[in-house]
C-alpha cells in the first residue's frame, strides 16, 4: 500500500492523455508546491458525490497518478498546470488533513501489456480522430494512437460516457476488454 494525496474532479482521467487544471484552492496549491518539490505525482479521482470546490468530495473507487508536465503563474494567485496521466490504482481508503487535502491509502493496478490496434477498429479509430478535432478536445493532449490501449484510453476520455463507466473502464485489466465495452456503447448509442 501507498499513501498519496488525491485531487478530486468531476472530470474523469485516463493514461496517455494531458489535462490542464486551474489551482486557486490553498490545499491544492500545497498539493502542487510538494508535489514539484519532491519530484512525485498525486492521485486523480473521479468524484462520487461532493464538491470540487470547497467543502469535501466522495470519489470513486479507482484513480490514476499523474504528474506534472507544465506549469505557469496566472494572475490573483491562480496556478496553470498540465498534468499527464500514468500509473492505476484502487483506493483502499481517505482520509482528509485539516486543511481539506484529501489523501488515500492506495493499491497500484498491474501495468497493461501493451497490445496492437485490432484490425476490425477502423470505425473506431476513424470515430476517435473525428472527435479529436472539435475545439472542446484542442486542450487535451494525446499521444499518437498506437496500439488498441492509446486507443481504448483516448475514446474513454472523450466519448460521453457517464461516471459508472468510466470507472469500469478505469479498472479493466485490459485495452481489448475496455475496446469491446466501447464498441458496445458506440453501437447502442447508434440504433437509439
Amino acid at each position: 500500500m501507498t499513501r498519496i494525496p488525491l485531487f478530486p474532479l468531476r472530470t474523469a482521467l485516463f493514461p496517455g492523455v494531458t489535462l490542464p487544471l486551474r489551482i486557486f484552492e490553498q490545499r491544492y496549491l500545497r498539493l502542487v508546491s510538494e508535489s514539484m518539490r519532491a519530484g512525485e505525482g498525486f492521485g486523480i479521482a473521479l468524484i462520487r458525490s461532493g464538491r470540487e470546490v470547497g467543502g469535501s468530495a466522495d470519489v470513486w473507487p479507482y484513480g490514476l497518478l499523474v504528474e506534472i508536465v507544465d506549469w505557469s503563474q496566472g494572475e490573483g494567485g491562480l496556478l496553470n498546470i498540465a498534468v499527464s496521466g500514468h500509473r492505476r490504482f484502487r483506493i483502499l481508503q481517505t482520509e482528509p488533513e485539516e486543511d481539506g487535502l484529501l489523501y488515500a491509502e492506495v493499491e497500484w493496478l498491474p501495468p497493461e501489456q501493451i497490445e496492437p490496434v485490432p484490425e476490425d477498429c477502423d470505425g473506431l479509430v476513424a470515430l476517435l480522430e473525428e472527435l479529436k478535432t472539435h475545439a472542446a478536445m484542442m486542450h487535451l493532449g494525446f499521444e499518437p494512437v498506437e496500439s488498441a490501449n492509446a486507443l481504448s484510453w483516448q475514446l474513454a476520455q472523450l466519448l460521453p460516457l457517464d461516471d459508472a463507466e468510466r470507472e469500469d473502464l478505469l479498472a479493466m485489466a485490459t485495452p481489448l476488454e475496455r475496446i469491446a465495452r466501447i464498441a458496445e456503447s458506440v453501437k447502442r448509442w447508434a440504433v437509439d
